[in-house]
């Protein structure tokens, strides 16, 4: 039940984030709304749907984003990473360790891009480029993630509930 949720979802929201959201930039910059919706779905929901959706995002974010096709999905595989490296001692979910989570796959997403411009030989400074986007925009994700994780997880326990009723 939850992919037919989630689709559609993944889907909106990397279009909100495509055509929406340039209009309402603050300072210049825009939260990343597919990646958040999926740190916060991989946290709550777990691997089994949330690589599939991983997967996806990135493919959806990558055909949207105007940059070079496959860099969203490159961009997303730490999170693969970084949830196996989180271990299996730790619980499902977790808020404090959900906006850690965010806050390491914002770096990790823009360091994915600049490495793929600089490949590409744009010229920029990466210190530059992390102190006035990546560490804003990693602020900016953890307020984003407020509402989008309330929210996952309240239909998460809808879920369960229907679930074991």
């Amino acid at each position: 039940m939850s992919y037919y949720i989630g689709l559609p979802l993944v889907l909106l929201f990397a279009l909100i984030e495509a055509a929406v959201l340039p209009l309402f930039r603050v300072s210049g910059l825009q939260p990343n709304l597919v990646l958040v919706l999926l740190v916060a779905w991989l946290m709550l929901r777990g691997p089994g749907e949330g690589f599939v959706f991983i997967a996806l995002g990135g493919l959806i974010v990558g055909l949207v984003d105007g940059a070079p096709l496959g860099t969203a999905l490159l961009a997303m595989a730490p999170m693969f990473v970084l949830h196996e490296a989180r271990g299996s001692q730790l619980r499902e979910g977790g808020f404090v360790l959900t906006i850690v989570f965010t806050l390491i796959m914002t770096v990790c997403y823009h360091f994915v891009y600049l490495a793929v411009y600089t490949l590409q030989g744009q010229n920029g400074s990466w210190i530059e480029a992390f102190t006035r986007i990546v560490l804003p925009t990693a602020f900016l994700n953890v307020v984003v993630l407020l509402p989008i994780y309330l929210l996952l997880s309240l239909s998460s326990q809808e879920l369960r509930r229907a679930t074991y009723a």
